[in-house]
């Protein structure tokens, strides 16, 4: 992922109180979960090995000329208390533990550069992760026994947004904008079909190794096709935004001596991967003094897994695995009125 290290001032201390001329850049203050309490992901093997289209927006419905049923994105990374006994790497997760939702916290900033006109704004910021501990199966093409499994834990990760371009700003009833940050528009949720009350990301997704048998789990694909993913395999992506990030307290264990912490690519402290969030879709709703209302995002990590036929190849330099989220945050304090 490119390194993008911008100089944005932030302020966390609280709401700031703005007056309603153009030209201001309020920044509000916010708290929420990062994602559930697990990633849901799409990964190469589902693809070559299992023949199932695990893509969000079923973007990957053929591929070679073989046709891929659509199972949607498959369950694997979940998050824990960094104390939790379940968070060390011979515990393989069940549905019910001791899983947490990772805590979300910090500010954003809409800058609207001196005009009436949404579309044009700009929005950046910084974002606090954890702490949390992350437990990840490293190598899913390991099929002999358990796979191999790492588990991450931090007190902080540091995300910082550089200010961004809106795709999109649509008049809302509160007298502001609602913002989109993704190219090809924000994506539905996936909720699945038995309960849909349980949506993206579950912890009752189908498995990569259900293969095609996880066909039915989630209730369809979005109607209009749009996914999370940036890269451009995934029917031509969605880009957004993205963010740089930096650990605080981290420390890694897997049980091959370290090898699987230093290498994984799905390790965020790697040296194959970062905590930087390789796609960040945002949909942010502010008052008509720009004070913003509510936040939901989806972000991915994005990866190459080299495997399978040539017909399941992607471009050079493309990624064809992900693993990702769902993001809501609210305001720290009611916007005072106008």
């Amino acid at each position: 992922m490119p390194d993008i290290r911008p100089s944005l001032p932030l302020l966390l201390g609280g709401l700031v109180t703005m007056t309603a001329a153009h030209g201001a850049t309020p920044t509000t203050a916010l708290a929420g979960t990062f994602n559930n309490s697990q990633d849901n992901a799409c990964i190469q093997v589902s693809l070559f090995f299992y023949l199932a289209d695990c893509s969000y927006g079923r973007s990957r419905p053929v591929i070679g000329g073989q046709e891929l049923p659509w199972v949607g994105p498959t369950v694997n990374p979940v998050y824990f208390p960094p104390d939790s006994p379940h968070a060390v790497p011979s515990y393989a997760p069940k549905p019910g533990d001791d899983r947490i939702r990772p805590a979300l916290t910090g500010s954003l900033t809409i800058d609207d550069r001196g005009t009436a006109d949404g579309s044009d704004d700009l929005v950046g910021g910084s974002l606090v992760v954890g702490p949390a501990a992350r437990s990840v199966v490293s190598n899913i093409n390991s099929q002999a026994g358990r796979p191999p499994r790492l588990v991450e834990k931090w007190q902080a990760i540091r995300h910082t947004l550089a200010p961004t371009a809106v795709d999109a700003a649509t008049r809302n009833d509160a007298g502001g904008f609602d913002y989109v940050i993704g190219r090809r528009g924000f994506p539905s949720l996936l909720c699945r079909k038995d309960e849909p009350a349980d949506c993206y990301t579950s912890a009752l997704a189908p498995k990569t190794t259900d293969g095609t048998a996880g066909e039915g789990v989630w209730a369809g694909p979005p109607a209009d096709g749009i996914g999370v993913e940036r890269a451009a395999v995934w029917g031509g992506g969605n880009p957004g935004a993205t963010t740089t990030a930096e650990f605080e307290g981290y420390s890694c264990a897997d049980e091959f001596g370290g090898k699987e912490c230093l290498h994984a690519n799905v390790a965020w402290g790697s040296d194959k991967e970062d905590p930087g969030l390789d796609n960040l879709l945002l949909k942010v709703s502010t008052d008509s003094r720009g004070r913003i209302l509510r936040v939901r995002g989806f972000w991915t990590n994005e990866y190459y897994i080299q495997g399978g036929p040539p017909a399941f190849q992607v471009p050079a330099g493309e990624d064809n695995s992900w693993q990702g989220g769902y993001l809501q945050l609210e305001p720290v304090a009611e916007p005072a009125g106008p």
